[in-house]
């Protein structure tokens, strides 16, 4: 059997169905992923960011990968850090 890399999948919609749910690819999304102070999804949006600012539309994000993007032979790692965290707090920090 032939397995698709994934940089090579069409891009899901978030309209996909999950087969025996009542629940579609973006009640997933909006589970996981709607708390944007999150670290995790935090360093997603800001890798999503720079690759907008560089023009970068057309690419999507391999976890695996030595670098985050890639832009004119110049591989580039993302790095974001945020006064404001998810979890309480007594101060910024």
């Amino acid at each position: 059997m032939a397995i698709t890399p994934p940089d090579q999948r069409d891009p899901l919609t978030g309209d996909e169905p999950f087969i025996g749910l009542d629940a579609r690819v973006l009640d997933f999304w909006r589970f996981a992923m709607s708390d944007l102070t999150m670290n995790n999804t935090r360093g997603y949006l800001a890798e999503f960011l720079v690759a907008r600012a560089l023009g970068l539309n057309d690419v999507r994000r391999i976890e695996w990968e030595a670098y985050d993007l890639e832009f004119d032979g110049i591989t580039i790692e993302v790095k974001s850090t945020a006064p404001l965290q998810a979890w309480p707090q007594a101060g910024y920090s």
